[in-house]
């Protein structure tokens, strides 16, 4: 059930399914989350995810204004760019490409799912944030970066299974704790139906209602 577009919050047991050895897209807007200097996209990815013991297969695409890959590295790598640079058109085309990566990505119920890994900034709720949350609940293991100064009145980070702040992707690679980020959404979900019940209607709007 959703409320105004929100999907309800669903978080899995982490001992109902084993997300470990599923095979994992990562899709990385590079305008919204930089590339550190002297570090490399498949590395850090690397190294995050299997310091949080994933160990499947890893597709990663790139999404900016600029190519931050050389030639070698994205060969090397088997790093997909995709050059937009423009916001909007970028959060489209990450949109499309999860919707077909994950349409491909069948796995047997409850075993070994597919994880969705995703680095873009969401300034608003959105049809991509709607979309995350609701992959989550069709049991794909979904797993965001957020900025670090984010707060639950953005109102802008999916309901989904994990999430990540971006010094951590940079760092230690320690992802937000769970009753952290659990607490995080419910905070944020409030904050929304409080500003929809705030909403004023226009005298007459509901007459027919």
């Amino acid at each position: 059930m959703s409320l105004g577009g929100f999907s309800r919050v669903v978080f899995s047991d982490p001992f109902d399914r084993d997300y470990s050895a599923g095979k994992i897209g990562v899709f990385w807007d590079v305008n919204d989350f930089p590339v550190p200097e002297g570090r490399g996209i498949r590395e850090i990815v690397e190294s995050v995810l299997r310091e949080n013991d994933y160990i499947g297969d890893i597709s990663i695409t790139v999404y900016g204004e600029k190519n931050p890959l050389s030639p070698e590295e994205a060969a090397e790598g088997g790093i997909t760019f995709v050059q937009r640079s423009d916001k909007y058109w970028r959060v489209n085309d990450m949109l499309l490409d999860i919707a077909l990566w994950a349409v491909n990505s069948p796995y047997p119920p409850r075993h070994n799912p597919a994880s969705v890994m995703v680095l873009a900034k969401n300034k608003e709720k959105t049809e991509f944030f709607s979309f995350l949350g609701s992959l989550n609940n069709a049991s794909f293991n979904v797993l965001v970066v957020v900025p670090d100064d984010v707060k639950p009145e953005d109102q802008n980070v999916p309901p989904v299974n994990g999430a990540w702040y971006w010094k951590s992707i940079q760092g230690d690679g320690e992802p937000i704790p769970k009753d952290e980020f659990r607490l995080f959404i419910i905070k944020q979900r409030r904050l929304y139906r409080d500003n929809a019940a705030q909403v004023d209607v226009p005298e007459g709007a509901c007459d027919k209602c």
